[in-house]
Order: structure tokens, then sequence, then C-alpha cells
């Protein structure tokens, strides 16, 4: 069998990452905008997406922050709201096995839903050399677009109304998110459950129903595998 170049798989995983980047704009573009209404210099905020990059992660501590409370207390919110990576990271362990150790050290830098969900979805990554590619192209990608959009609504966050819709980006993203998963029956209603979710806990402040949708889903995909085919 013979494999494409590997500028072909480049391509690919660019050709991967493009719709999956544009599904997270509008979140990134919200956190910019809410970060600069809240004091955050534009720089500063991109600086941290780029260390955090993780949206519910990085918007909540700020709104937690401009309500008063201790730094303590917004850094274990955002730690447990990205505790559902413990989660993946045991699941893509057999992809980091063999790695070199620097990309141990460093891959699992990329690793956000949006990267666990686009090597998910992909069966021609067996080989440890063609996934580091594939996961440093696209996460890499991904990384650059998020810390630019950030960037971006910082810039535009002045001349915006205050109460930017964070929640419906938040529901575009999620959605955007479990969208190319929706061609099994399986995938399709773990989507389903947790839009359903996001959409109903939507009032809740600082992003929490993003979270609550999420892990919806990572609920009912648990209770689905241990269902019968």
């Amino acid at each position: 069998m013979t494999h494409p170049p590997a500028t072909a798989r480049d391509l690919r995983a660019a050709r991967d990452t493009l719709p999956v980047a544009l599904s997270v704009a509008p979140f990134g573009l919200v956190i910019g905008a809410t970060a600069t209404q809240l004091g955050v210099p534009p720089l500063a905020d991109m600086a941290a997406a780029a260390t955090v990059f993780a949206g519910a992660a990085h918007f909540a501590p700020l709104t937690m922050f401009a309500a008063g409370a201790g730094v303590l207390a917004a850094l274990g919110t955002a730690v447990l709201i990205n505790a559902r990576l413990l989660l993946y990271s045991a699941a893509l362990e057999p992809r980091f096995r063999d790695q070199p150790r620097w990309f141990r050290w460093f891959g699992p830098a990329l690793l956000i839903d949006q990267t666990y969900l686009m090597v998910l979805a992909r069966d021609d990554l067996g080989d440890p050399a063609r996934f580091r590619r594939y996961w440093l192209v696209g996460g890499g990608l991904l990384l650059a677009t998020w810390v630019a959009v950030v960037g971006i609504g910082g810039v535009l966050g002045p001349l915006l109304p205050a109460g930017s819709p964070l929640d419906a980006a938040a529901v575009v993203v999620l959605a955007g998110m479990l969208g190319p998963r929706l061609a099994a029956v399986r995938p399709a209603l773990i989507a389903f459950t947790a839009l359903v979710v996001a959409v109903v806990a939507a009032p809740l402040p600082g992003g929490v129903g993003l979270v609550a949708g999420i892990v919806a889903g990572i609920a009912a995909g648990a209770l689905l595998d241990r269902t019968p085919s």
C-alpha cells in the first residue's frame, strides 16, 4: 500500500483543520472582546490564550475575577473545567507511547476537544511519525488561529456593546466541534445530547453552559459504550 508524501499529508491536515478553526473563531473573538471590556490588555490576553489554549477555562476566570473572586477560586475553576482532558489523555496514550521524548513533553500542550476529535476521526495515523506530524500541523494551526482571533477580539472589544453573546458563540463552537462526528448513529446521539444541554444551560455564567454540554456528551458516550451494538 502506498502512502501520500509528507507535503500532501500536511495539506490534508490543514484542510481538516480549516472548518474546525472557523468553528472556534466566534468563541475566540468574544473572549478577546470580553477580556478587553474587563480591562485586560489584548497582548496579555493573547499570551493567556497561547498558554491556556482552552476557551471555557480561559473565559471562566475572567468572569470570576470581574465578580470579585480570588485567584485560587478562579484557577481551581479552570482546572476543574479542563479535567476532561485527563480522559482524552488516557485515550491517546498509545499514540504518544512510542514518540520522541520532546514530543511526549510538548505535544500534549495541543490537546483540546477539537484536536482530540480530529485524530479520533482518522484511521490512518497508526504510524508514530505520521500521527506526530498530523498532530503538530493541525494543533499548531488551531493554536495560531485561536491566539489571532482572541487578539482581534481584543482590538475590537472597545467598539462593541457590553454583554457580548458568549453563550451563543459557545454553542456554535460545540456544534462545529461535534459536526464531523454525525455520520454514525452513536456520535449523532452524543452530539445531540451535548448541544441540548449546552443550549439549556446557556444562561449560566462563566461559560458553564459549554462545559455542561461537553460533560453531558462524555456521559452519553460512556453510557452508549456500555450498551451492545
